[in-house]
C-alpha cells in the first residue's frame, strides 16, 4: 500500500481522508478498539457524554472547517450565570466571571463523531483495530511496520510511507525506529508532554440543570477538590444535565477505591451547588492517566512551550516518515486544532514524498 498510519486519533484519521481523497491506499493502525484516541463520547440513546476531549474555540479555523465540511452542529458551551470558587479553607462564593472571548465550541452529539464520520469515509478494512505497532524498519524499497494483535500475534505490511500519528513520547517508549532516530530527536520526543496524560474526568448527570435556575452557570474552580475545576455538561437542547470536572493532581485522591472517590465528588458538588447536587443520578468517569495509549508514567505538562517543537515537521527515513498528532502541532498545540493541522502537514508530506515535490 501506499501508506500506513500509526494511531486512528483524530490527526491520524484526518491525514488518512486526505490521502484516500488524493487516491492513495491507506491503512489506519488503531491499538485501541475503537478509533478516537482522546476523543471518547458515551453514547446511551439521546445522552451523549463527552469522557475526553470536550470542546474547541471559536477562533481555530482548521477544526471548525473540517466540522462543517463533515456535517457536524456545534454549540457554544454554557456560560450564564455566575462561577463558585472553593478555597482551601474558607468556603464558597459566587463571582462573576465574563463569557470567555473566542467562544468554547461542543459538538453536537458529542466529538468522536468527528473521528467516527472521517473513518466513515475510507474503504471498509482500511482501519485496523485492536493492532499495537511494535517496529518501523526503512529500507531504499519503503517501510516495513511490524504489529501485534490483541492475541500477541504478530503481523507485518509494507508501504512507501508511514504517518506516526500518536504522542511522541508514547511512540518513543513502545516503537523501535530502524535504523535509529538521531539522539536529539530521540530527546525532543521523551521531553514532550502528552495531552490530557494526567487527567481524571468525572461526570454526574441528573434529572434537570437546577443549578441554571439558581443563576449558576455550572462553572467552579476549587482549591480543596477532589475535582479542581468543574464546567456544565449539558447537551446542546437540554435532554441532558450533567456537571463535569477533573481531578485534582493529588496521588492520595487518585489512589483511593472508585466508591470512595466518588463520594468525595459527590460531597464537593454538594457543596458547590446545594445539596441536590451532591445526588446524581449517574456517576462517570474516565482515568486516561491509567491508559497505557495516553500514558506512560504520570507526566504533568509543565512548560507548555515544549509541544509543537520544530523537529515534529522534518520528514525522517529520507522523506518517508512523518508525524502526526496534537504534540506536535505548533498552532493548537494540544488541541483538536493541533491535531487536525498536523494531520493536515503529514499529508502533504506524504503526498510530496509520493509524488517527488515539495509540500
Amino acid at each position: 500500500m501506499d501508506v500506513v498510519i500509526v494511531g486512528a486519533g483524530l490527526a491520524g484519521l484526518t491525514a488518512a481522508d486526505a490521502l484516500h481523497a488524493a487516491g492513495r491506499t491507506v491503512t489506519v493502525v488503531e491499538a485501541r478498539p475503537s478509533v478516537g484516541g482522546r476523543m471518547k463520547t458515551l453514547v446511551d440513546g439521546a445522552q451523549a457524554l463527552d469522557l475526553g476531549a470536550t470542546w474547541h474555540w471559536a477562533d481555530q479555523p482548521a477544526v471548525r472547517a473540517l466540522a462543517a465540511e463533515l456535517g457536524i452542529e456545534t454549540f457554544v458551551q454554557y456560560r450564564a450565570g455566575q462561577a463558585v470558587i472553593e478555597g482551601r479553607d474558607d468556603g464558597t462564593r459566587r463571582v462573576d466571571v465574563p463569557e470567555p472571548v473566542p467562544a468554547e465550541l461542543r459538538v453536537v452529539g458529542g466529538v468522536q463523531q468527528l473521528v467516527h464520520r472521517l473513518a466513515a469515509r475510507l474503504p471498509d478494512g482500511a482501519v485496523v483495530l485492536e493492532h499495537d505497532v511494535t517496529d518501523l524498519s526503512a529500507g531504499s524499497a519503503g517501510v516495513t511496520v511490524s504489529m501485534v494483535d490483541a492475541a500477541d500475534r504478530e503481523r507485518q505490511v509494507s508501504c512507501e510511507c508511514v504517518v506516526v500519528a500518536i504522542p511522541p513520547r508514547l511512540a518513543w517508549a513502545g516503537i523501535t525506529f530502524s535504523p535509529a532516530l538521531p539522539p536529539a530527536l530521540a530527546d525532543v520526543m521523551q521531553a514532550t508532554p502528552t495531552w490530557m496524560a494526567n487527567a481524571v474526568k468525572c461526570i454526574a448527570v441528573y434529572e434537570s440543570p437546577f443549578w441554571r435556575d439558581a443563576g449558576l452557570s455550572g462553572l467552579a474552580f476549587s482549591q480543596a477538590g477532589p475535582l479542581f475545576e468543574v464546567h456544565d455538561g449539558c447537551s446542546a437542547d437540554g435532554s441532558t444535565a450533567a456537571l463535569w470536572g477533573f481531578l485534582s493532581p493529588s496521588h492520595d485522591v487518585r489512589d483511593l477505591g472508585v466508591d470512595r472517590r466518588r463520594e468525595l465528588v459527590f460531597e464537593q458538588l454538594g457543596r458547590l451547588f446545594g445539596p441536590a447536587a451532591a445526588d446524581p443520578v449517574q456517576y462517570l468517569e474516565r482515568d486516561w492517566s491509567d491508559d497505557p495509549y495516553t500514558n506512560d508514567a504520570v507526566v504533568w505538562l509543565g512548560d507548555l512551550s515544549a509541544l509543537g517543537h520544530p523537529a515534529f515537521s522534518e520528514p525522517r527515513f529520507d522523506g518517508r516518515l512523518v508525524w502526526a498528532g496534537a504534540e506536535t502541532s505548533a498552532a493548537g498545540a494540544g488541541h483538536m486544532e493541533g491535531a487536525v493541522r498536523s494531520g493536515q502537514r503529514a499529508a502533504a508530506q506524504v503526498l510530496a514524498r509520493l509524488t517527488g515535490g515539495t509540500p
